[in-house]
């Protein structure tokens, strides 16, 4: 169960919220909360290293991740959210670890130099904030202000002009005038997630933190979850936040981590783990459990009603949709990445997951050695975790099929807080990791143990976007392009066709018999190939009577014909075009 100082701060929390909208915006601390909403989610990040966890709008601090945006009032399935980094170090293989949850080791600043504890100086330097972009409205690209609700609050969201994007920082952008740097322009260079991919989210935000906590190179502080006892690694996070408004990307949103070793010492035995306070509405029904074919840990409501959500709870999960590089020696393993192809690489992946508990060798950790154990995929102890169904040692938890049931799935509600492992690993001395993962959020199966089944589909497709760069999900622009309310619905031919790489596309929605103009259609706009494979989603929303127009980008697909088809509840209408390369 959740410790009781955090059960008295809510109750503190409930009995000081007054039921009116309020407004808030993000910290001007040394250590920044930044608020994004860039899709049905509103999250929020700190520029020292723990995520999903508001201070700003509660004081005490609360769950920060709110799901969905769209609701009147306040709904949250994370707590909060960090990230661990531990190995052997040196010739001594003294362990050494970083961590961050609901406190932090980590400060905002680089490492300057290898080998060296950053001067005061980075600590006090204000340019090591968060920068936040907004990359599909034209009237952003200079920065301004923007005001959106989720769950009944009003949030401030202050977005810096892509001329401030911190490239000397290490932030990343998009190369497309051909000019050696970078030279910000709205068809131009942009920021980006880096890796030289292309992809244009809704919003993107960037900053820096090491583990010299504020510039010292004192021991780790320690304490409930928050474990501590250690020197510092010397690791520096250069962390990228990004989400996408379009389908069916707009209930995730996506971190990574480019993870640097700025010690002067190697590092084996290396793990990786985010540790979650997931909290589905009500935190004392929870159940969790992994899948380690999709790298993916989630949470579920243990019955399918929940005192916040109601009927049919939602399901949070994390994947791993690039994990750590292993050199594995072998020519017949080979890393297929989005942007390369590594041959005699392994990525390490899941290699762990299991939760915290109230007995000794289960509770939240304090201390490295226990935390360690934890990241081995151990319990704090050093201990195996034993399958209660083969009997055979293991490291994952609850790995059966939550969704049907079957297998070693939670079978006992509580309050759960668990950790995703991957390692082990080692690093060299200036040596970068890249660490891609993505959070998700669904309730499309129907109740809470089909809603795992609805996210382990969504985890697929969020990886599926993120190996084709995300070009099946840029922005979908779809406009009305007159007043005109139609009478019937319609599906035009494609012009130009055939085209390279751009099409547009127009259809009609006609008003419902009986219903006014403001009520919406469902409407669904996709894109098949010739064997019928579903290539892309172009529309899947309500849309109100209009005529309405889309532009698709068919530039990584080859030549060919494909169908595109305009389907509502009633009326389907199918069409051909030639893509001509």
């Amino acid at each position: 169960m959740k410790s009781l100082r955090y059960y008295l701060i809510l109750l503190l929390i409930a009995a000081s919220i007054i039921p009116t909208i309020s407004v808030y915006s993000q910290s001007l601390a040394p250590a920044q909360s930044l608020f994004m909403q860039g899709n049905n989610i509103n999250a929020v990040f700190r520029t020292d290293g723990y995520f999903n966890y508001d201070k700003i709008t509660f004081a005490n601090g609360e769950a920060g991740f709110i799901w969905p945006a769209t609701a009147p009032q306040r709904m949250t399935a994370v707590f909060t959210s960090g990230i661990w980094v531990g190995a052997k170090v040196g010739p001594q293989r003294e362990l050494r670890l970083a961590a961050s949850f609901y406190n932090t080791h980590y400060s905002p600043g680089n490492i300057p130099q290898i080998g060296q504890v950053p001067p005061s100086s980075v600590c006090s330097d204000p340019s090591w904030r968060a920068y936040y972009v907004q990359l599909t409205d034209q009237t952003l690209f200079s920065g301004g202000t923007r005001y959106k609700i989720a769950g009944g609050r009003q949030y401030t969201f202050n977005y810096d002009s892509w001329a401030a994007w911190p490239v000397e920082n290490g932030a990343p952008y998009v190369e497309v005038n051909g000019i050696p740097g970078y030279q910000p322009a709205w068809d131009g260079d942009r920021p980006g997630i880096g890796n030289g991919m292309t992809a244009r989210p809704e919003e993107l935000s960037f900053f820096v933190y090491m583990d010299y906590t504020n510039c010292t190179n004192n021991q780790h502080a320690s304490e409930l979850s928050l474990p501590g006892g250690s020197l510092p690694l010397g690791v520096e996070i250069q962390q990228i936040n990004f989400m996408f408004n379009c389908f069916p990307l707009r209930d995730m949103y996506f971190v990574k981590y480019r993870i640097i070793n700025k010690s002067s010492l190697n590092w084996d035995s290396t793990y990786i783990s985010f540790p979650n306070d997931f909290d589905l509405g009500d935190a004392g029904d929870d159940a969790m459990g992994c899948d380690t074919i999709r790298n993916l840990g989630f949470e579920y409501n243990s019955d399918n009603s929940d005192p916040v959500y109601g009927v049919n709870p939602p399901a949070c999960g994390i994947r791993f949709l690039q994990s750590p590089l292993v050199n594995s020696l072998s020519n017949n393993d080979t890393v297929f990445l989005p942007y390369d192809t590594l041959i005699g690489f392994k990525q390490t992946g899941l290699s762990g997951f299991t939760h915290f508990g109230s007995s000794q060798c289960y509770g939240d950790p304090d201390n490295a050695i226990s935390a360690f154990n934890f990241m081995r995929g151990k319990d704090g102890c050093g201990n195996s975790f034993i399958n209660w169904l083969t009997g055979n040692p293991t490291s994952f938890k609850y790995s059966g099929n939550a969704c049907q049931k079957t297998g070693w799935y939670d079978s006992l509600p509580g309050d759960r807080r668990g950790i995703l492992n991957s390692g082990p690993f080692t690093m060299q001395s200036g040596d970068t990791q890249i660490v891609l993962i993505s959070y998700m959020i669904t309730r499309d199966g129907g109740n809470n143990n089909l809603n795992v089944c609805a996210l382990q589909s969504l985890s697929d497709s969020a990886l599926k976007y993120y190996y084709n760069d995300f070009r099946t999900c840029v922005p979908i622009g779809i406009e009305p392009i007159s007043t005109e309310i139609p009478l019937k619905f319609e599906l035009f031919q494609n012009y130009p066709n055939p085209f390279n790489p751009v099409t547009k596309i127009k259809f009609h929605i006609p008003l419902s018999r009986g219903v006014d103009g403001v009520a919406g259609r469902g409407v669904l706009l996709k894109i098949y190939d010739v064997l019928g494979k579903e290539i892309a989603v172009l529309v899947n929303e309500q849309l109100k009577p209009c005529i309405y127009e889309i532009n698709w980008n068919s530039e990584n697909l080859p030549s060919g014909v494909y169908f595109y088809s305009l389907i509502t509840n009633e009326f389907t209408q199918t069409k051909k075009m030639v893509v001509v390369k």
